[in-house]
């Protein structure tokens, strides 16, 4: 496969929006290089979608001082690299990372001097989104080192590289089940797993066995999209255990109060919002209530549908 490598030159203070729309516009991570202006750059496979989200993004981006946000220097660059080219080309930036307390995210071509207390997660993230640099990442491992106890039957949605599902493993979890709807990450994922001789305790699976099995769970992990959580919110209520977490993060905190109650309305107490630059991370714990569907619904119909705001 091909792949569009898109760059944008950002001033400092729209950063964090040209992230996000690089995000929606269907790049599965961003990567930020130098300083005023910041180089930053995704990738979208060269299909025939391409020509349609490009023009949309350019659209979307060439409003920032709408938003009273700096414009881009230049127009967004687009050159063309092959799966191989473009998964190397970024391994010169990506350097070992530890966010929380004691998970430590390493490059599998680094080495790293582990210190006792250290859960290192060996990583190559390849193409998939996972790196551990993007807040939402940062935010759901810190979430996990939090509330992952030993034993616990974990479930993670949108594995991406497999970053979450490692770091559940490496934390205590007994049983970690993972899957993405997207083939490149689950094989991703899958090479990761093996990477930290975790396949006993991880399983990286296609969406249907996923359902299948991932019920009765302690914990439940999503970093997704805000869209796609308000979806899933019923479904990941019914496969918790009473008592049993729910982390979210992929948020943008001008959808926090939206999500928070939603979030509430699918059976959960206890609520809590972390935050780093404009994303958001919510952790709560499902209750017997069954969902309000009412709520829901309506939670649905306020938020803005996917791209929407690019047209």
């Amino acid at each position: 496969m091909r792949w569009a490598v898109l760059t944008a030159m950002s001033p400092k203070d729209s950063i964090d929006a040209v992230c996000y729309a690089l995000i929606e516009a269907g790049c599965g991570g961003v990567m930020q290089t130098g300083d005023g202006p910041v180089k930053v750059q995704g990738s979208l496979p060269e299909d025939e979608e391409l020509a349609g989200k490009l023009e949309a993004l350019k659209t979307h981006l060439a409003r920032l001082p709408e938003w009273e946000l700096p414009p881009l220097e230049g127009e967004i660059e687009v050159t063309y690299a092959d799966d191989e080219d473009w998964a190397t080309a970024w391994k010169q930036y990506y350097r070992a990372e530890k966010p929380g307390k004691t998970l430590v995210i390493c490059p599998s071509w680094q080495h790293y001097e582990a210190q006792p207390t250290d859960r290192v997660i060996t990583l190559d993230p390849g193409m998939a989104f996972g790196t551990g640099g993007h807040p939402t990442t940062r935010l759901c491992l810190l979430a996990l080192e939090e509330y992952v106890k030993p034993g616990m039957r974990v479930a993670d949605i949108g594995t991406g590289s497999g970053i979450l599902a490692i770091g559940a493993a490496l934390l205590g979890a007994s049983e970690v089940l993972a899957t993405d709807s997207d083939l490149l990450p689950r094989r991703t994922a899958i090479e990761n797993v093996k990477h930290n001789s975790l396949e006993s305790t991880v399983s990286i699976l296609e969406l249907d066995p996923f359902y299948q099995t991932a019920y009765n769970c302690d914990l439940i992990v999503a970093n997704i999209i805000a869209n796609t959580i308000l979806e899933l919110l019923p479904e990941i209520a019914s496969r918790l255990k009473e008592g049993g977490v729910f982390i979210a993060s992929g948020i943008v905190e001008e959808h926090l109060e939206l999500l928070k109650s939603a979030i509430e309305s699918a059976g959960f107490s206890d609520v809590k919002a972390a935050r780093e630059d404009i994303w958001v991370c919510f952790t709560a714990i499902r209750t017997h209530s069954e969902p309000d569907t009412v709520s829901l619904n309506q939670a649905m119909r306020e938020l803005p549908p996917l791209g929407s705001e690019w047209a």
